[in-house]
């Protein structure tokens, strides 16, 4: 199962590619209906394997039922916590809506608990499986002009490396994947050092490799560099206003 995973060029499909590649059936789950169904016949035609489409929006409390529904009578073997939510315009804390945040909560950290709160157990009770989510080094750091997005990442990277721990020896491998700026939105991120941009097909190969050996994966050098001079190198508050001044060029939000 992999969640937001409808558009072409987005992480959530390079994931469903991979595994449909390696003749893994598939749910794909998405809000975008018409963009989810195009995947869906795509991974069909070119891998030959059973996929379905479960259009849904996991801001609705409703979206797991939705979802358990359509995975009636298969077992899980792979979780892919792919989906997220963050406004283009990205404002600042105060200036978001209220009900936006509260949008962000469901999707970004409501929508991956019910997710890995309802499969995981499954997945424990067989003793087996694989959970990947799929968080952001915006998690470890904080993030200014996408701060609302930081924290739901952070939580994201909190409740995974727990599970983690708590899974340890009973055939259910956790995996926490870092992410970096990735080739997913056209020219949203011209304005950052591409040297930072990764693909999101070579993540996914990187990522399957390290689940079941690692608990944490940055999947690209030049983001774990960015992550340890931030993390390791630098103060809290100095890290948090240079990655303030390094958001606020790439977004063009400075003066």
């Amino acid at each position: 199962m992999v969640t937001g995973s409808a558009r072409e060029v987005g992480l959530g499909y390079a994931f469903a590619r991979q595994l449909a590649a390696e003749g893994l059936n598939l749910i794909l789950v998405d809000v975008l209906d018409e963009e989810l169904t195009s995947r869906v016949t795509e991974l069909r035609t070119e891998f030959g394997v059973d996929v379905r489409a479960v259009p849904c929006d996991m801001a609705d409390t409703n979206a797991i039922e939705q979802i358990e529904q359509a995975a009636g009578g298969v077992d899980i073997d792979v979780l892919v916590c792919n989906h997220m939510f963050t406004p283009a315009d990205t404002p600042e804390i105060l200036d978001m809506p209220l009900e936006m945040h509260r949008r962000m909560i469901d999707i970004n950290a409501r929508g991956y608990t019910d997710l890995i709160h309802r499969f995981g157990n499954r997945m424990r009770a067989r003793g087996r499986g694989s959970i990947i989510i799929v968080s952001s080094g915006v998690g470890l750091t904080s993030s200014p002009f996408t701060g609302a997005y930081g924290a739901n990442k952070a939580f994201q990277i909190g409740l995974g490396e727990a599970l983690w721990f708590e899974l340890l020896g009973t055939g259910v491998d956790v995996l926490v994947m870092v992410g970096g700026l990735m080739n997913t939105q056209g020219d949203m991120f011209d304005s950052y050092p591409q040297w930072l941009i990764s693909e999101p097909h070579a993540v996914v190969r990187r990522v399957f490799k390290a689940v079941g050996r690692k608990h944490m994966l940055v999947p690209s050098l030049p983001n774990r560099l960015f992550l340890l001079a931030q993390t390791r190198l630098m103060s809290r508050r100095r890290a948090v206003v240079s990655i303030g001044r390094f958001q606020a060029k790439g977004l063009g939000k400075s003066d």
